[in-house]
């Protein structure tokens, strides 16, 4: 793959940012993409054109790693104690190391673990290579059992099973993606329906449960965005499906009678150690995507992407108290969606938008923490997109990946199939394009490996996408490794089974990568010189 260096325009005020946008259909959207996702087809995926050399073999060495709460959270000190690494959802898993070479003379092989579970949504790493699986959510995918967490070895062997949820004696409540989480007290914390539960690492026990607050039926809610504070205490945020609606998964957004007929999101804060509710706050309105915390300048910080604007909460201790000093701050152009999450690079949040399909071209975008300064550039505008509700768009259901320390920010357009590093500048917040490829993904990109010798993965359904029906019909996808500062394809795997959408390719030790199929199939990843 040849690929060429392209300067963008440098980051811009957003011309229309006091236009607030009306989004009645951001529910529909949302999950439009995720079932798009999940929905099973004939054509394998198509193969990108062999790599090219690297400019550089030098050998990957890890840096030590340690884990700052102030930085990183609630979360243990493992390769990947927590989904997106740290509370500032960079995906930068810099405890991890890539077993390759940066030449690109590379072979990456997998193993399928000896276990099945269907629809595994994320995998966590513990002390002692305790792996612990969180899978069974995905509702409308068939004979799921409802949300359930597995300990297994390093060799893929299962410990222990605890099932949480069970969907088949709950038909009528509404089977949604949770997440797991291993906290630096040692224990396992895993959110589903709307509850939280505390287990032992070592016998899956369940040692205290939390019943979440809910403002529509408790049957037709569920939390799935989870993060902690650097205090430790866990906070949590609802979403719901219509009242009344049987539909399940992310179906219950696409299928459901006035699917946008649901109540504002719920936002809840949990001590871990005493499992008790903190406190409680109604978002200002239904907040699809996953909230993500920070600590900034001595203070605890909560942002939400709404459906037009950026939402800000200080967190006290006590309670969540909205920061009207700070924003609300307008950060979409018309035509575009709303974004799926913020990550933090240093004094700024950002974002890259259009998490549903947009008739404009995403941007990223960045509000200053200090004093809420906004700036915005669009990566790929002068991409053409295509025309009416099939045509191609511009979209990627899951969020960015940064890299604070080496001041770069990855986006990717799943709807137009490219991938760009972005170059930032951390004192003003202007924007310039590094490298951009060929890539078509739905799913979380990650970062692994030195500063001096980072590595970009990411799947790729691969071959042209003219129009939004051919993403219900992929059953393969690769992982592509890049050197994260050039673009240079450095290694490619072969074609595995369709990924779970959604989740996330997460790093082990000693430079295994941990694939989720949808099917239940969990691959272990690892690259290795040729």
């Amino acid at each position: 793959m040849v690929l060429r260096a392209r300067t963008s325009s440098t980051g811009e005020e957003l011309s229309d940012r006091k236009r607030p946008l009306k989004t009645d259909a951001l529910v529909l959207s949302l999950i439009t993409m995720m079932v798009l996702a999940l929905a099973s087809g004939a054509p394998e995926a198509q193969t990108a054109s062999p790599q090219a050399p690297a400019p550089a073999s030098t050998p990957v060495v890890l840096e030590p790693c340690a884990i700052d709460p102030a930085v990183d959270g609630p979360w243990l000190g493992t390769v990947a104690a927590f989904e997106h690494f740290d509370m500032g959802r960079s995906h930068l898993f810099r405890c991890a190391s890539f077993g390759g070479r940066f030449d690109g003379r590379n072979d990456a092989s997998y193993t399928r673990l000896p276990e099945t579970y269907v629809t595994p949504y994320n995998i966590v790493t513990g002390a002692g290579g305790a792996r612990f699986v969180y899978a069974g959510a995905y509702g409308d995918f068939p004979n799921v059992p409802g949300s359930f967490v597995a300990k297994i070895d390093a060799a893929g062997k299962e410990l222990w099973r605890r099932q949480l949820f069970d969907a088949r004696a709950h038909p009528r409540s509404w089977n949604y993606p949770g997440v797991v989480g291993l906290h630096r007290n040692g224990f396992v914390y895993v959110v589903y329906g709307t509850a939280l539960s505390k287990l032992s690492p070592s016998t899956g026990a369940v040692l205290a449960t939390v019943k979440l607050p809910t403002i529509g039926a408790s049957a037709d809610t569920a939390y799935n965005g989870f993060d902690g504070f650097a205090d430790g205490d866990l906070v949590m945020k609802a979403v719901s499906r219509a009242a009344g609606c049987q539909e399940q998964g992310f179906s219950a957004f696409l299928k459901c009678p006035h699917p946008t007929a649901v109540p504002h999101s719920v936002i809840a804060v949990v001590n871990p150690n005493t499992m008790t509710l903190v406190a409680k706050v109604e978002a200002p309105e239904f907040i699809g995507g996953r909230l993500t915390t920070t600590r900034y300048h001595g203070k605890d910080l909560l942002y939400l992407m709404g459906g037009t604007s950026i939402f800000r909460y200080i967190w006290n201790g006590r309670d969540l108290q909205l920061d009207k000093a700070w924003g609300p701050i307008p950060y979409l152009k018309r035509g575009q969606t709303a974004a799926p999450a913020a990550a933090i690079m240093g004094d700024w949040v950002v974002a890259q938008t259009n998490g549903l399909p947009g008739d404009t071209p995403l941007s990223l975008v960045a509000a200053r923490q200090s004093d809420g300064k906004f700036m915005s550039t669009q990566p790929f505008a002068k991409r053409k997109l295509g025309e009416g509700t099939l045509g191609a768009k511009s979209f990627l259901p899951s969020m960015l990946t940064v890299d604070a320390p080496n001041g770069r920010i990855y986006v990717m357009d799943g709807g137009q199939g490219l991938v760009a590093a972005i170059s930032f500048d951390r004192q003003t917040g202007t924007m310039r394009e590094l490298w951009r490829a060929k890539q078509r993904t739905l799913n979380f990109s990650t970062l692994i490996g030195s500063k001096s010798h980072r590595v970009f993965l990411a799947t790729d359904i691969g071959g042209p996408c003219p129009r939004m029906i051919c993403l219900q019909r992929y059953n393969k996808e690769v992982i592509v490794f890049r050197n994260a500062a050039t673009g240079q394809e450095i290694a490619r795997s072969s074609a595995l089974p369709k990924m779970t959408s959604g989740a996330l390719l997460t790093p082990g030790e000693r430079g295994v990568i941990y694939y989720l199929g949808l099917a239940g199939s969990i691959y272990q990843v690892t690259v290795a010189a040729r």
